[in-house]
């Protein structure tokens, strides 16, 4: 008979472009967490919601949809890290939708009793003041050149599209002074299964004490 979690520790998993985070949570995924990546709900609400897909429209024009009506995210990405006010009209169009449809789907996962940990994979806890929502913020951090390294070699992002995001994000150092657990990436993937692995149990242990 499965273990049954009364009480599942909520976490979010944040950190910045390039830092790792995503690959933090996978690593909790793996280990039995239930993981909600933001970057995807976002994205199906940009593809799906058609009062957003509207909202888009209005907000950046025609060319953010190709001809057969799906969103072109390199096109938006052009347009919405291009200035500071771009992006916040992305952000007040897009993070009051996706922030309602994370939380119907952490209490989904909560009430199901099935984890042990329910994990938000969201690079934009602060900005968007959601810290409130989860019992633990961990942070995955990474030195800035290495995390452009990253993010050219899997993305092929310009430096200037990579710094224009990074200047929209609060920084990292800011956010690690903030956590409550800090995973170091700054090492081989070897060192951060090793560092998430340290983490995940310590919130375990959390969760245990939370179950009793």
């Amino acid at each position: 008979m499965k273990k049954k979690y009364n009480n599942p520790l909520v976490v979010a998993i944040t950190g910045g472009i390039g830092s790792g985070q995503t690959t933090a949570a996978k690593l909790f995924e793996k280990w039995g967490a239930k993981v909600i990546n933001a970057d995807q709900k976002a994205k199906q609400i940009m593809q799906k919601d058609r009062e957003i897909r509207r909202a888009l429209q209005r907000t950046f024009g025609n060319d953010v949809f190709s001809r057969n009506g799906r969103l072109n995210t390199k096109r938006l990405a052009e347009l919405a890290f291009k200035d500071e006010l771009h992006t916040q009209k992305l952000n007040q169009i897009v993070h009051p939708r996706m922030v309602s449809y994370i939380v119907d789907e952490m209490e989904e996962a909560r009430f199901s009793r099935k984890y042990p940990m329910v994990v938000i994979d969201a690079a934009l806890v602060y900005e968007i003041n959601i810290e409130q929502l989860f019992d633990a913020i961990v942070v995955v951090y990474a030195p800035l050149n290495e995390r452009y390294q990253r993010v050219r070699q899997r993305d092929g992002m310009s430096k200037q599209e990579f710094f224009s995001r990074v200047d929209r994000q609060i920084p990292l150092e800011e956010k690690r002074k903030w956590a409550d657990f800090v995973i170091d990436n700054s090492g081989t993937p070897e060192d951060l299964e090793r560092e998430a692995r340290q983490v995940f149990d310590r919130l375990l242990k959390l969760q245990l004490k939370k179950e009793k």
